[in-house]
């Protein structure tokens, strides 16, 4: 029974060896490491891609990217929407056909459309106009075929249009056209007219890829001649289909194939075939690049492959969908986009800053520390020692497993994370589980300590989190459950540190060693300091009367920087210690931290702390307080990390240890991204409407507007595709307003009630790694003002002021000359015209307190709802927040959303988009009644109401009424997502009694709960709080 038992656990060993060894092994392949190098998100729908079966991609010169589709029409994006150019037979400015896969930017920044049925177009983006270029068979001159493959812009600034099935087109300009086509003359002729591309060979020459083989076109002489990468093959297929040419910085000419990529030599007329790595053929070519590094890509049959810019080596880049791959492009961010036909579009953003150890022997979790040179000391999970040199990165194997079953030691270890540390003596201490072991990094030798078997409390020995040693050289051992245990070498006795020596929690997260030789122990509830003059713990918990506490009570690292000072990471935020008042200074998502749980912290030879996370890994700068974020779009490859997980190497160099692995980088390479990018208009609403501008709204620069026009909005988007969500952005109305005002990642600015005059809208951005660009979106508005109170109405007034004060002098000389004649007769009179004039003036005295009352109605009514407007709104918000501050009472702020009201509005007209919002804005006036509430209309299909002295479950009472009641009207919506009906998505906030806010805050925390709803299926009440 025994020897099966034993069998058994070796059994289960071997198979969780060989699970952890094999896999890994596969997954540091060659293509996982070029992957490895990229960040990869995919596009769909879901970001407004109607269609992902694209044919061509260009970059507009102001940096708008196209798409081509096949079935849809013509797709422009601008990092926050996707504008689309259709066919419109009600419209001669339009595209002439759907199915327009081929774009091409001339050097005029012009965009050449070539369609499938439609002839080709040409599209003027300063102007927003067509033209169209339509086969006449009654006309020789023009294009010779309403389906256009390819098209080209050569070295001289002629336009060259390649057909499905009738050869060359050279465009002659005024919808002239020469034709080149196969004919009969075999030798000197066109091989074929169905024309895939077109490059330029030098200012003479062109080469044509066709159905069957390369041509190179000489102008002069208007002769071909040909070239087959099969010549033993005299149809039109396999490799002589010549679908691609790709002619590289270095002048070298690639041609994609049916049967792969070939290179093909000028002087000896001679293809060779490309293969990979493994010497497998690539398969049919649809596309290929050389991106800005002088890598070169090819999309093909089999995924997408990336040839090396030294060296022949090609290797895959294993994306999820590998199949139906189609186009790629690189645009001017170094971004590459690729297309699937079936699954979207991906965006593969390259980094090459984060890297990582692959090798299958370190099986996660490993426990990383470095020695006295700088190098990596790793134990894996199946407590194997190593080292990894920096300067070779070259892994070295120091050990055997170490808590095996030789050792007396089971398998389960392999699941708990090793703890790994060197003292002062160049000793390294390991710990996994219940195991512990001394290791001499010179002579190798292993000493494998255990805790005396004869102690009640042996069982209790387990677990083990954290190691170090104090100024007595005995070794400190955290264990997960029971406290700090300390080991004396020389006795090689154990002593146990619980609760009765003044331990806060019996978790122990974290054991560290500070300059001043003191010992500090993280645990599940707070930091001690050990006082070894009484042999007590000093704790430091989370105090939640005490501002100045530790944030947090789940110590996950504990780090002091090059300065002295003492940094604590909890699952709330980072700490730093202020030992004058034993108090903490605190560094949160506040700081901009993109998450409350740090997992490690570590500085830089600059002074900079880096901080692991949940959320990937933030650069701080101490003394400015300035955080740097990096996440996936900046090259990690993940985002989760270990506590206690990041050291310092040589070389500037940070390792980091998570369940992917082991990971570096480079500090001083790690730069966040400097580039800058335009800032374009991208819509414009007048009264909640879209209204469409002479100028396409990229091109703006104008803008003038009536005195009735008392509601419009910007839209805008800064051209940075890598990270859009990143995006921060900031505008101001000169004339208005001369701050800059914050609002985060929204890109609409609305205004109301101008007065009349001249304006500047301001727009700046950041790009995606926070840094505000030079680059400014200018336009210049203009507000006609009401006709009274124009300069000749003013002019008027001055008139009939001076001609009534004339009026009054003449009468008054008479009346004194009646006066003297008749002076008892004029103070009978007198007295009469005094009554006249007291009434006179309390009647328009009166008239005017109406008519103020009614202006003021007016400027705070919005006037299709007949809601509260967004001036009352903000007026009234930052006087209901101090009224919440100075009476202490709870302030609830509803804003909520019509669910896909522009699909209603496109479906039903704006007529009926504009009756659905007096609807709902009546709704809300009946389910939202008391006198100290104010409904407002937010903007376009947005609703605000602020509820003063509102409680958490009242507001939410309030919200969820209102919610059902805006469905229970049953307004028809058939291209609703979410109902057949009208609904209401409606993010809360309540901001309780004492707590200080802000506008800006408050409306933020709303609206995070209001995307949150949106982002969870819409028709729902989310709260922020």
């Amino acid at each position: 029974m025994r020897s099966t038992s034993l069998f058994f656990n070796r059994f289960l060993y071997f198979i969780i060896l060989l699970v952890g060894v094999f896999i890994p092994t596969y997954s540091n392949e060659h293509p996982l490491e070029l992957t490895n190098e990229y960040s990869v998100e995919l596009l769909t729908e879901d970001e407004g891609f109607v269609s992902s079966e694209i044919y061509s991609i260009i970059q507009d010169n102001q940096d708008l990217l196209w798409f081509g589709t096949a079935e849809n029409g013509v797709m422009r994006y601008d990092s926050r929407k996707i504008t689309l150019f259709e066919f419109d037979s009600m419209s001669s400015n339009g595209l002439s056909h759907n199915d327009a896969g081929n774009l091409m930017l001339d050097r005029n920044g012009r965009i050449w459309i070539g369609t499938w049925g439609g002839g080709a177009n040409l599209y003027e983006p300063k102007t927003g106009k067509f033209q169209h270029f339509i086969n006449d068979p009654l006309r020789v001159d023009s294009i010779s075929s309403n389906r256009i493959q390819s098209l080209f812009h050569d070295q001289e600034g002629t336009i060259w249009l390649g057909s499905y099935d009738h050869g060359l087109n050279r465009y002659l300009g005024n919808n002239n056209f020469e034709h080149i086509e196969k004919g009969d003359e075999i030798e000197s002729g066109l091989s074929h007219n169905r024309i895939w591309d077109i490059e330029d060979n030098d200012k003479q020459s062109l080469w044509v890829a066709t159905s069957f083989g390369l041509n190179l076109y000489d102008k002069n002489n208007k002769t071909f001649s040909h070239f087959f990468p099969d010549p033993d093959n005299p149809t039109p297929t396999g490799a002589n289909e010549i679908r691609s040419i790709l002619k590289t910085s270095k002048n070298k000419l690639y041609v994609g194939t049916q049967k792969g990529p070939f290179t093909f030599d000028k002087q000896s007329g001679l293809f060779t075939p490309l293969k990979t790595l493994d010497d497998q053929y690539l398969g049919q070519v649809n596309s290929m690049i050389e991106d800005q590094e002088g890598y070169l890509w090819f999309v093909s049959s089999k995924g997408l492959f990336r040839q090396s810019n030294s060296g022949p080596q090609i290797e895959q880049f294993v994306l999820d969908n590998n199949n139906g791959l189609r186009i790629i492009f690189e645009d001017s961010s170094r971004t590459i986009w690729v297309t699937s036909e079936t699954h979207g579009i991906y965006k593969i953003v390259p980094h090459r800053k984060f890297k990582s150890i692959n090798s299958s022997a370190l099986t996660a979790p490993n426990g990383i520390t470095v020695d006295a040179n700088g190098d990596l000391l790793i134990v894996s999970s199946s407590s194997q020692l190593f080292k990894w040199q920096i300067s070779s990165q070259k892994l070295e194997i120091l050990s055997a497993p170490i808590f095996s079953n030789e050792n007396g030691y089971g398998v389960n270890r392999l699941l708990e994370k090793p703890i790994i540390f060197l003292d002062d003596n160049n000793i390294l201490w390991i710990a996994q589980d219940d195991g512990l072991a001394k290791f001499n990094l010179k002579t190798t030798q292993i000493e494998l300590l255990k805790y005396p078997k004869s102690d009640p409390s042996y069982n209790e020995f387990r677990e083990l989190r954290a190691l170090n040693t104090d100024k007595y050289g005995k070794l400190w051992i955290g264990t997960y459950k029971n406290g700090v245990y300390r080991y004396d070498p020389l006795t090689k006795s154990f002593n146990h540190l619980d609760d009765s020596f003044g331990l806060s929690h019996p978790e122990v997260l974290e054991i560290f060693k500070d300059n001043a030789q003191n010992i500090w122990v993280g645990t599940g509830d707070g930091v001690n300091l050990w006082d070894e003059s009484n042999q007590q713990f000093i704790s430091f918990k989370s105090e939640h009367n005490n501002k100045d506490s530790l944030l947090g009570t789940i110590v996950q690292d504990i780090h002091q920087s090059k300065d002295g000072g003492i940094w604590i990471a909890t699952q709330k935020g980072l700490n730093l210690y202020l030992p004058k008042t034993n108090s903490f200074k605190h560094f949160s998502r506040k700081n901009g931290l993109p998450t409350s749980l740090i997992r490690a912290i570590e500085d830089d030879n600059s002074g900079h702390l880096w901080l692991t996370t949940n959320k990937g890994i933030s650069k701080l700068n101490p003394i400015s307080g300035k955080v740097t974020n990096f996440d996936s779009y900046n090259g990690l490859l993940g985002l989760n990390y270990y506590p206690n997980s990041l050291v310092k190497g040589g070389n500037e160099t940070l390792f980091t240890s998570s369940q992917r692995g082991i990971e570096f980088f480079n500090t001083s390479a790690i730069e966040a991204n400097n580039s800058e990018f335009n800032i374009i208009l991208t819509g414009f609403n007048k009264m909640g409407h879209s209204v469409k501008l002479e100028t396409p709204y990229s091109y703006v620069t104008d803008i003038e507007l009536s005195y009735i026009d008392y509601f419009f909005s910007f839209e805008f988007s800064v051209l940075d595709f890598i990270s859009p969500s990143k995006n921060l952005y900031a505008y101001k109305l000169e004339g208005y307003d001369d701050n800059w005002i914050d609002i985060g990642n929204r890109n609409v600015a609305s205004f109301t009630n101008l007065d009349g005059g001249s304006y500047k809208f301001l727009v700046k951005a950041t790009n995606s790694s926070g840094k505000w660009g030079e680059k400014i979106l200018s336009i210049n508005l203009y507000v006609s003002p009401p006709p009274w109170k124009t300069w000749w109405a003013y002019s008027l007034y001055a008139l009939l002021t001076l001609l009534v004060v004339f009026i009054s002098i003449y009468f008054r000389t008479r009346l004194q000359q009646t006066e003297i004649a008749r002076q008892k007769q004029f103070v009978l009179a007198l007295e009469e015209q005094v009554e006249e004039k007291t009434a006179s003036l309390n009647t328009k005295a009166s008239d005017l307190i109406a008519a103020n009352k009614q202006l003021e109605v007016l400027t705070y009514q919005d006037g299709l709802t007949g809601l509260y407007n967004r001036r009352y709104f903000d007026k009234q918000l930052t006087t209901e927040i101090n009224r919440h501050y100075r009476q202490q009472q709870s302030l609830s702020l509803i804003l909520c959303d019509i669910d896909h009201f522009k699909l209603f509005n496109d479906l039903y007209g704006h007529q009926q988009g504009d009756n659905c919002l007096k609807k709902v804005a009546e709704c809300i006036g009946t389910n939202v009644a008391r006198m100290t509430d104010a409904n407002c209309r937010y903007g376009g299909e947005e609703f605000a109401i602020i509820l003063p002295n509102t409680s958490v479950e009242h507001s939410t009472l309030v919200a969820e009424r209102l919610c059902f009641a805006i469905e229970k009207m049953k307004i028809p919506h058939e291209k609703s997502k979410t109902s057949n009906f009208v609904t209401l998505t409606i993010g809360v906030v309540t901001i309780p009694p004492k707590q200080k806010t802000s506008v800006d805050a408050i409306i933020l925390s709303a609206d995070k709960a209001l995307y949150m709803g949106k982002k969870n299926g819409r028709n729902m009440v989310v709260r922020a709080d």
